[in-house]
C-alpha cells in the first residue's frame, strides 16, 4: 500500500508540477493517430490551428483521453471531476502546443537522446531530476538508488506502477531534449565587455537637478480640439499597440435563485416536527444518515476541530442531550452525541501487505499464517520482505511510521487507532489484506463523534418559477440592446458589464461554469439579446455590446482610447509651448507661478523617480546634460518639465568590476531561455485556439 500511495503522491505532484510546465507536450508524440497535416481548417469540428498544423477534434480528444488515463490510474479513481475535467484539455491543448511548435526545430536541428544516454539518464551517475524526484528516501530525501531497481524489477506486477513509469521515461527523453535546445540557443547569446561597461557606467554616473513642472492636468481639457484626423494619425503611427486577441462584451442581469421567506418557514416547520423523533432516538448515527441532507460524518473530533456552535455543545453535552433545531448559516441543524471515545492524533504501526491477485480466500489463509506466526516470536521485517508488496514499506522492515487516523483508507485507519499498542490484525482494504501491528500510540484525549441532522433552506420549486417568470418577462420584453437596457432600469435591475471574454473562458463576471454563455456570445450579434441561461445558481439574461476580432482593433472600436491618448499628447506639446525660451528656472517659476524642485541621485537606469513615479525620459535627459545649462521642455507621462543639472557625478566605470558584471549578466541568460524560446516560437507560429466552439 504504501508504494502505491508513494507513488500516486509523487505522481500528483508530478502532474501539478511538469504538467503545469509544460513538459507533457512531447508524451504526445507516438500516442496521437489521425493527424491531417497543415493548411486551413478541413473540418468544423477542428478545435485549432498551431504551427500550420490543423488540429482535429479526434487528436485532442486522444490527448484528453490519455491525460485522463494518466491522472486516473495515478490516483486510484473511476472518474474525474468537471475542475479536473477542464484542467486536464488545458494541459491536453497545451501539450498540443509545445510539440507542433519543437517538433520541426527538434527534426532540423538533429535533438535527440540515444539509448546510452537515457539509461545513464535513469541509472548512471548524473540522473535525470524526475528521477531523483520520484525516487528518493522519504526519510533523508536523498535518491535511493536501491529503491528505483527494485521498483523496476518489479514493475510488471503492477500495472498502474508500469503506465506512470512509461509515462516518465518519455518525460525523462522530452525534457533533455528540451534542455538541450535551451543550451543550444544560449550558447548564441554572450555579453560583451561594451554591455558589462555601459551597465556599470549608468550606475555608476548621476546627476542632481532643479527643475520647474507643470503637470498635464492642470491644462484644460476645454482647450484642446481632437479631430478624426488626429485620432486616425496617431493609430497609423502606434497601430501595433492595438493588435488584439478576438473577444466579447457582454451587458448582464442577474436573477439569483435564492430561497423564499416561505421557503425558510417550510424548512423550519419540516425539521422542528422531526426533532422529537431525533430526541428519542436510539441509533442517532443511522437516524442522520436517513435524514440529514449531508453525509453522516464517521469521523471522532477533538475539541476546536467542529464548527463553534457544534464543538461547544458537543464537549459539554451527554448522550441524551440534543442542539437545536438552530439556523446556521444558510441551513436549519440539529445534533446529538453519537460516541465519545479517547484516542490519539496519530499511531505508529507496521505491516505486511498480502497480494489478492490469486484470490481474496488464498490471501486470507497466507496473512492468518503470517499474524500465526508473528504471535510465536517471528520477525516481522523477515515475514514483509518475503511477503509484502509494499516494497517502499518494506525497506523500513514494513514500517508505516507514525500517522493521522484519515491519512490512510478507513478500515486500515480505524483499525489501527481502535486497537491496543501492540495488537496484531488482519485489515482488509482495496489494495489487499493486510497484517498490521499496532507499534506505538500517540496521548489519548477525548474525542466526540457527532450525529447532525441538517436541512439547508433552498428555493421551493414555486420560488424558482416566480424568479424565472421574472427573468422572462425581462427576456421577452427585450428585442435588441436598447429595450433591454431600458427595461431593466426601468425594473430597477442592475446591468453589469462582462468585458474582454475570449472563446474558451469559462467563468463570466464572477460567474462559474458560464460555457453556455460564452458560447452564445461567439455565435451571436452585437447588440442581440440572449435567452435566459441558469448559471452559478442565477437565472441570466445577456446583451452582446461588442465584438473583437483577431488581428488589428478598427479604429472606430478604440477611438475613445486613442482620442485620451491624442488629448496627453496636445497638452504637453501646449505646456511646452509656454514653457519655451526660459533663460533661468527661478524667471520660469515666477511666470506660470510654480516652485523650483530639487532632485538627487538621478541616473540613466532610473525608472521612479521620487515625488514624481515613472518618468523615464526626464531621467535620460538629465543624464545626458551638462552641468548649469537650462534644459528644453521634456514631456513626461504626468507632466512637462525643464531642468538644470546642478552636481554630476561622473566617475568611470569600475573596471575591476567588469568580469563580475559579465559573469552576473550571463548567468542570467539560461534562465531566460526556455520561457523566452517557447514564447518567440509561439509569436512566430499561428495559434488559433477554437476548442470552445465544442467544449
Amino acid at each position: 500500500m504504501a508504494v502505491l500511495e508513494s507513488l500516486r503522491s509523487k505522481a500528483g505532484a508530478l502532474l501539478v508540477g511538469i504538467i503545469g510546465l509544460a513538459l507533457l507536450s512531447f508524451v504526445l508524440s507516438d500516442m496521437l493517430v489521425g493527424n491531417n497535416g497543415g493548411g486551413m481548417f478541413s473540418s468544423a469540428n477542428d478545435v485549432g490551428q498551431i504551427n500550420g498544423h490543423t488540429v482535429s477534434y479526434e487528436e485532442y480528444q486522444q490527448a484528453v483521453d490519455y491525460f485522463t488515463g494518466i491522472y486516473l490510474a495515478m490516483y486510484g479513481q473511476n472518474s474525474t471531476s468537471e475542475a479536473v475535467t477542464e484542467e486536464i484539455r488545458e494541459q491536453a491543448w497545451q501539450a498540443l502546443v509545445r510539440k507542433y511548435l519543437y517538433d520541426k526545430k527538434y527534426d532540423k536541428l538533429g535533438i535527440a537522446i540515444s539509448s546510452d544516454e537515457l539509461f545513464d539518464l535513469i541509472q548512471g551517475r548524473n540522473p535525470s531530476p524526475l528521477v531523483l524526484r520520484n525516487f528518493s528516501n522519504p526519510q533523508t530525501g536523498e535518491f535511493d538508488r536501491g529503491y528505483l531497481l527494485r521498483y523496476l524489477q518489479n514493475i510488471d506486477q503492477n500495472p498502474d506502477a508500469k503506465l506512470y513509469w512509461l509515462f516518465l521515461e518519455k518525460e525523462i527523453i522530452n525534457q533533455r531534449r528540451q534542455s538541450k535546445l535551451a543550451a543550444l540557443v544560449s550558447k548564441a547569446m554572450y555579453v560583451t565587455d561594451a554591455d558589462a561597461k555601459n551597465t556599470l557606467s549608468n550606475s555608476a554616473n548621476s546627476v542632481s537637478i532643479q527643475y520647474v513642472s507643470k503637470s498635464l492636468s492642470s491644462y484644460p481639457d476645454s482647450l484642446i480640439k481632437i479631430t478624426a484626423s488626429d485620432v486616425k494619425k496617431y493609430y497609423r503611427k502606434h497601430k501595433q499597440q492595438y493588435k488584439q486577441t478576438a473577444s466579447r462584451d457582454l451587458e448582464l442581469v442577474t436573477f439569483p435563485i435564492a430561497p423564499s421567506e416561505e421557503d425558510d418557514l417550510a424548512t423550519s416547520s419540516w425539521i422542528e416536527n422531526l426533532a422529537p423523533e431525533f430526541k428519542s432516538a436510539t441509533d442517532v448515527a443511522q437516524f442522520a444518515t436517513l435524514h440529514s441532507d449531508t453525509p453522516f460524518d464517521a469521523v471522532y473530533h477533538k475539541k476546536g476541530e467542529l464548527p463553534a456552535t457544534l464543538d461547544s455543545f458537543a464537549f459539554s453535552a451527554t448522550k441524551s442531550d440534543m442542539l437545536g433545531p438552530v439556523l446556521d448559516g444558510s441551513a436549519y441543524k440539529m445534533a446529538r452525541l453519537a460516541d465519545t471515545r479517547l484516542l490519539p492524533d496519530s499511531v505508529k504501526a507496521r505491516h505486511i501487505l498480502v497480494d489478492v491477485s490469486k484470490g481474496l480466500d488464498a490471501a486470507r489463509k497466507t496473512a492468518d499464517s503470517i499474524r500465526t506466526a508473528l504471535q510465536k516470536g517471528a520477525s516481522f521485517a523477515e515475514l514483509a520482505t518475503k511477503y509484502s508488496i509494499d516494497q517502499a514499506a518494506n525497506e523500513k522492515g514494513g514500517d508505516l511510521g507514525w500517522f493521522a487516523q484519515n491519512s490512510m483508507v478507513k478500515p486500515f485507519g480505524d483499525s489501527c487507532f481502535f486497537a491496543p499498542k501492540g495488537r496484531v490484525l488482519m485489515v482488509e482494504t482495496q489494495f489487499g489484506v493486510h497484517v498490521v501491528e499496532i507499534t506505538d500510540k500517540g496521548k489519548a484525549e477525548k474525542k466526540v463523534q457527532l450525529a447532525v441532522v441538517e436541512r439547508a433552506v433552498e428555493p421551493s420549486r414555486t420560488t424558482r418559477e416566480r424568479i424565472f417568470s421574472s427573468a422572462n418577462e425581462l427576456s421577452t420584453q427585450s428585442a435588441d440592446r436598447a429595450t433591454f437596457a431600458a427595461k431593466s432600469d426601468e425594473k430597477g435591475y442592475t446591468r453589469r458589464p462582462a468585458l474582454r471574454i475570449t472563446i474558451n473562458d469559462k467563468n463570466v463576471a464572477g460567474l462559474q461554469q458560464a460555457r453556455e454563455l460564452v458560447r452564445w456570445a461567439y455565435n451571436s450579434n452585437e447588440g442581440d439579446v440572449s435567452p435566459i441561461f441558469e448559471v452559478d445558481n442565477n437565472f441570466v439574461i445577456a446583451t452582446l455590446t461588442a465584438v473583437r476580432k483577431d488581428g488589428y482593433a478598427p479604429v472606430k472600436q478604440v477611438a475613445a482610447d486613442i482620442s485620451t491618448e491624442v488629448l496627453r499628447e496636445k497638452k504637453a506639446a501646449a505646456i511646452a509651448e509656454e514653457m519655451k525660451g526660459a533663460s533661468d528656472l527661478n524667471s520660469l517659476a515666477e511666470r506660470l507661478n510654480l516652485s523650483v524642485q530639487t532632485l538627487d541621485n538621478v541616473n540613466f537606469a532610473s525608472f521612479y523617480l521620487t515625488g514624481l513615479g515613472v518618468e523615464p525620459k526626464l531621467a535620460a535627459a538629465a543624464s545626458a546634460s551638462k552641468e548649469n545649462q537650462i534644459s528644453l521642455p521634456v514631456e513626461g507621462n504626468s507632466a512637462v518639465y525643464v531642468f538644470t543639472v546642478t552636481s554630476a557625478n561622473t566617475s568611470p566605470a569600475d573596471e575591476s568590476l567588469l568580469a563580475q558584471e559579465k559573469s552576473r549578466q550571463q548567468a542570467s541568460v539560461p534562465m531566460r531561455i526556455s520561457y523566452e524560446l517557447f514564447e518567440a516560437l509561439r509569436t512566430e507560429a499561428d495559434i488559433k485556439d477554437l476548442r470552445g466552439k465544442i467544449y
